[in-house]
């Protein structure tokens, strides 16, 4: 199986017909836009499963973890935060101008450990 990372707006071929795009990346969920011919059936696993198909064999089996919940609990994203950002962006830059360029750059350089950059992208007005 060949594993890839994409970060937002990258995409993959598939043959000659079929381009998926990684849309955005928020809240612990990735959104994928796929292009394919409509004689190619795309059906998500989960529904796969329920509907009685099996997991391809490829695929490692399902950990029994819940990492989407526990992840969304601890970090989901929303306008609160968003805002948030947007605030302590601004202040760093006040900081900086003020002559405290150094301590701005700590600061910054920790917010960029709590915030991955492709959400940043995503938050940026």
């Amino acid at each position: 199986m060949l594993k890839l990372s994409l970060l937002p707006e990258e995409y993959l071929t598939i043959g000659d017909s079929t381009v998926v795009q990684l849309s955005r990346v928020a809240g612990g969920r990735a959104y994928l836009s796929i292009e394919a011919d409509r004689s190619v059936p795309i059906v998500r696993g989960e529904l796969l499963e329920r509907e009685g198909g099996t997991r391809p064999a490829c695929l490692a089996p399902p950990s029994g973890k819940h990492f989407r919940r526990c992840r969304d609990r601890y970090f989901s994203w929303n306008d609160d935060r968003e805002r948030a950002v947007r605030v302590m962006k601004q202040t760093l830059d006040q900081l900086e101008r003020d002559g405290a360029a150094e301590a701005a750059q700590a600061l910054r350089t920790q917010l960029d450990r709590i915030i991955p950059t492709f959400w940043e992208d995503e938050i940026t007005p």
